[in-house]
């Protein structure tokens, strides 16, 4: 066996020992440190150092003073980030659509029925298309029951987004009623008007249904979510933690504060006995040279 061999460690052969080496290697890891996988580290460090400096904290009560602060600090954001949390999981909830549908005035079928982006948060682009849609669908339906070759030869102007929407891709200059015509292929023009009519209920009637009364509608869904996040969220719980948290920071720069003017004190009352100790000092040095007796005896001689 080499002398290398001899000498070179084994590690830890016990079970607890095996654990704490273990635990060694995490040093330096988020969850050692105190923090969550969600919290930035590196941002966390600089924020304790920025403090240490500001308190000029190198003493071990300091630190301890700075770590409590810190902690609380570091317990108001998780608060806010699970409540926020909380109010994000129930915009994307589709679970308040039976009551929606009561309080709306729909039946309760409805409610399997209604798409998600009535209740989504990112449901405003379909909120947006529906008022669109209602828009075409009521200018085909005002133009079929007034239908003259007036009106039509003013389509463009009096009807824009029934006329955007037959005319999309279409060369400039087409005739509007043919393009209808070859759409819906049917013999007369109102009746080219009422197949697109029906096409739009077949295939967007929960948008015309949304279009009937968005405001209304929205300010329901509105309603209900606040609901929701009132139980979700216990406000006045939230409240009573964040000001306990609050008070705790308080009490630890009032500390800091306090270790700062005892140490000023400290330092004001030892100058007096400093200077006290420099004055015996000067006379101690001084004396002898006065009683100097070769300088009292040419004195005399003289």
């Amino acid at each position: 066996m080499s002398d290398h061999t001899k000498g070179q460690s084994t590690g830890p052969k016990t079970v607890d020992g095996k654990a704490v080496s273990s635990q060694n290697a995490r040093k330096d890891s988020i969850f050692v440190q105190g923090y969550l996988p969600w919290e930035d580290q590196d941002e966390k460090r600089q924020q304790f150092g920025a403090m240490t400096k500001q308190w000029n904290a190198k003493d071990p009560s300091r630190q301890m003073l700075l770590r409590s602060i810190e902690q609380c600090h570091i317990g108001i954001e998780r608060m806010l980030y699970i409540e926020r949390k909380k109010i994000e999981g129930l915009m994307q909830s589709t679970l308040i659509a039976p009551e929606f549908c009561e309080r709306a005035g729909f039946s309760q079928k409805m409610a399997n029925l209604l798409p998600d982006w009535y209740f989504l948060e990112d449901g405003i682009k379909e909120k947006k298309r529906a008022l669109l849609i209602s828009q075409i669908y009521d200018e085909a339906d005002d133009l079929k029951s007034r239908y003259s070759d007036q009106l039509v030869s003013r389509a463009k102007e009096e009807y824009p987004a029934l006329y955007a929407h037959v005319m999309q891709g279409q060369k400039e200059g087409a005739s509007f009623l043919m393009v209808l015509g070859r759409a819906y292929a049917q013999s007369v023009p109102t009746m080219n008007l009422a197949a697109l009519m029906n096409k739009f209920t077949e295939n967007y009637e929960y948008h015309l249904i949304w279009a009937q009364a968005p405001s209304r509608y929205q300010t329901i869904i509105d309603g209900l979510r606040a609901e929701q996040m009132e139980q979700a969220i216990d406000l006045e719980k939230s409240q009573r933690y964040a000001t306990n948290l609050q008070n705790r920071m308080l009490k630890g720069f009032s500390a800091l504060a306090a270790l700062d003017q005892h140490e000023l004190l400290m330092k004001n009352q030892q100058k007096p006995v400093t200077q006290i100790d420099s004055a015996a000092n000067t006379v101690l040095e001084l004396s002898p040279k006065e009683s100097d007796p070769k300088k009292s005896d040419a004195g005399d001689s003289i």
